[in-house]
């Protein structure tokens, strides 16, 4: 036997780093958009419950630019209410921040933040968490079809919310907490408590900077 042969009898064939990596499992992210305006108790249970029951390593809260559907057109700025979500969050390794939607300036799509998110971090499956309200608007957003094969669609069961889709999605039940943004930010216009409605934190935050006072909410 040749020293060339022996070499090569004994070679072991290493492949590639990136077919390697596409072999292990998957990290299961959710995206949980939304305005967050702010951001409040019932937001953060409600991503608790969803990251537990399907098991997923992680969820992004993913504020918008521009709020969604031209809804709380009074909303304060995207860094104000990502500052707040980040405070919401500290301390809680599964709950974290995606900004691609603020850094883009509102200019994109959900399906193409998502489909952004997507190409820069094969190494994740994500989960797209909606309201079952939203679930059903899904089939006249852009690129709808595109979108659903992108990612998986979550629906978050709802009160007095029909339990249907156009489209496959994982449904969830969590328990709602009767809280909404719109009622927050109506008792900090009038002065009234948000004590166990929001963190802490943001509370402090809020008042710190005088948000949502004077507006027309």
């Amino acid at each position: 036997m040749s020293l060339l042969t022996s070499f090569s009898s004994l070679t072991t064939f290493v492949e590639p780093k990136a077919v390697l990596a596409s072999r292990k499992e998957k990290h299961r992210i959710g995206i949980f958009g939304g305005t967050f305006n702010p951001i409040h108790n019932g937001q953060l249970i409600a991503a608790e419950q969803v990251c537990n029951q399907l098991g997923l390593d992680k969820i992004y809260f993913m504020p918008d630019a521009v709020p969604f559907g031209g809804t709380h057109e009074n909303a304060v700025e995207p860094s104000e209410r990502a500052e707040m979500i980040r405070l919401a969050i500290r301390g809680n390794s599964k709950l974290d921040i995606e900004l691609t939607p603020i850094h883009d300036g509102g200019q994109q799509s959900t399906y193409h933040v998502l489909k952004k998110i997507v190409s820069e971090h094969p190494e994740n499956d994500y989960y797209l968490i909606l309201g079952a309200h939203l679930v059903r608007q899904v089939p006249a957003w852009d690129n709808a079809v595109s979108l659903t094969k992108l990612v998986h669609l979550v629906a978050i069961e709802e009160p007095g919310v029909a339990h249907t889709s156009d489209f496959d999605a994982i449904w969830v039940y969590v328990n709602w907490l009767s809280i909404s943004s719109s009622d927050i930010r109506s008792h900090l216009r009038t002065h009234q408590s948000v004590r166990y409605l929001i963190p802490d934190v943001v509370a402090a935050y809020i008042a710190e900077y005088g948000l949502y006072q004077g507006r027309f909410l």
